[in-house]
């Protein structure tokens, strides 16, 4: 089966978010996120935000790059303005996180529903 890995800094609320979404949209691929520098827990607004679309955080925690599996097929960076250490993977994608700012509840939602189109779309491309 093929390893999909989302990655950020913080693992508390893109990548994690983005493993949230892919793991309701496919059972085809293993699915994980980490961070470069993981969080304590799950960001709070983005449980939040998350639960609205009836989809729990409640079971996922941070995780450090050093938890990822040894074969990664997709490698998805959240860009989030810090280059990740060489994690090895047949691809790498970049969904260019990092120019939308995440200060405010609005904003966060706002990162969510771009999160949430774009794992569908990446999701829709590698299952053709």
């Amino acid at each position: 089966m093929k390893t999909i890995a989302f990655v950020c800094r913080g693992n508390s609320f893109k990548s994690i978010i983005c493993e949230r979404f892919a793991k309701e949209l496919t059972n085809d691929f293993i699915i994980v996120s980490a961070g470069t520098n993981p969080a304590e827990k799950v960001n709070d607004d983005g449980a939040k935000i998350m639960k609205a679309k009836s989809l729990s955080m409640s079971n996922y925690k941070p995780h450090s790059l050093d938890e990822l599996p040894q074969n990664i097929d997709y490698l998805v960076k959240m860009g989030c303005a810090v280059e990740c250490p060489f994690v090895p993977a047949k691809e790498t994608i970049d969904f260019d996180m990092d120019k939308y700012p995440a200060n405010t509840f609005e904003e966060k939602e706002l990162i969510v529903n771009l999160l949430e189109k774009k794992v569908k779309e990446f999701i829709k491309s590698i299952t053709k």
